[in-house]
């Protein structure tokens, strides 16, 4: 049997973050959305775990997330972790985009289906929440409330398909630096501006915006022309993305302004869409 599955990415169009929690992450209060760019990720039976992917900066071994996801699923399933894992990188690393912590939630479904064990090891989102705050979000999909740490995870209603374009400048941002460089300690809102249904703006705030300028001084000069093209743009969770919702005039002045960056037209996914796009049946063999 070989199964395979899509991973998509996703978006935050607003996030709040506020204390620091005694186990060390920030409370966070987002508004997530699934995006059809996606990395596609294949399991097959194997006599051990092997791991491979057409990018080579991706880490292999205990570093990289799918395979300590096998880990995880075996020892909580009682099986022997032996599969082929084969994946195709298309989400950039380090851009805010949930790559992979989507590539492992969706390496739990498909190892999961490839065992035999999902009535063993049950509901998989506590397990997702284990390996990252981001996974458990991938499990679901579609557009949702995310919050403490990152594992409450609350399905809305899902908008219509949002054409967005995504800035990528030519660097990664670290994640856990952002996190440290983060001086906001406030309430987080009891309401996400983004959740009103009457508000022009697609995009809300990223309260990590200014941490994210603060390790990395390159992203103000790619905030600054996102602005000089639309007014409706934000950071993507930690950086190093810059989410536009703009035609393809900004796409080309963009282009012409900073040819060294990287650029994606993408567009919002359902959360049914999102599920088929993950389910192991669609690339079963």
């Amino acid at each position: 049997m070989r199964l395979t599955a899509e991973a998509p990415a996703k978006i935050n169009r607003e996030l709040r973050v506020g204390r620091l929690r005694p186990d060390g992450h920030h409370e966070i209060l987002s508004r997530m959305v699934s995006i059809d760019l996606a990395d596609r990720l294949t399991a097959e039976p194997s006599d051990a775990l092997e791991f491979s992917c057409d990018d080579p900066a991706v880490p292999g071994g205990e570093d990289n997330l799918v395979v300590r996801a096998a880990r995880r699923l075996a020892a909580r399933a009682g099986v022997r972790a032996g599969a082929r894992l084969r994946l195709e990188k298309r989400t950039p690393m380090g851009g805010g985009l949930g790559g992979g912590s989507a590539d492992a939630a969706v390496a739990l479904r498909l190892l999961s289906r490839l065992w035999d064990c999902e009535e063993r090891v049950g509901a998989l989102a506590a397990l997702a929440a284990e390996l990252g705050s981001d996974v458990p979000f991938f499990l679901a999909g579609g557009e949702a409330e995310v919050s403490g740490r990152g594992e409450t995870v609350r399905p809305v209603a899902d908008g219509p398909p949002t054409p967005l374009l995504l800035l990528l400048p030519p660097f990664p941002v670290s994640t856990a630096a952002v996190y440290r460089a983060y001086a906001g300690r406030g309430r987080l809102p009891e309401r996400l501006e983004t959740a009103g249904n009457g508000r022009d703006r697609y995009l809300g705030p990223n309260d990590l915006t200014p941490a994210v300028l603060q390790v990395e001084p390159r992203m103000e000069a790619y905030l600054a022309s996102a602005a000089l093209v639309t007014d409706d743009f934000a950071v993507s969770g930690s950086g190093a993305t810059i989410v536009l919702r703009a035609d393809a005039r900004a796409r080309e002045t963009l282009a012409r302004r900073h040819p060294e960056a990287r650029l994606y037209t993408c567009t919002t996914l359902t959360r049914d869409a999102y599920q088929r796009r993950i389910d192991p049946n669609g690339g079963s063999s």
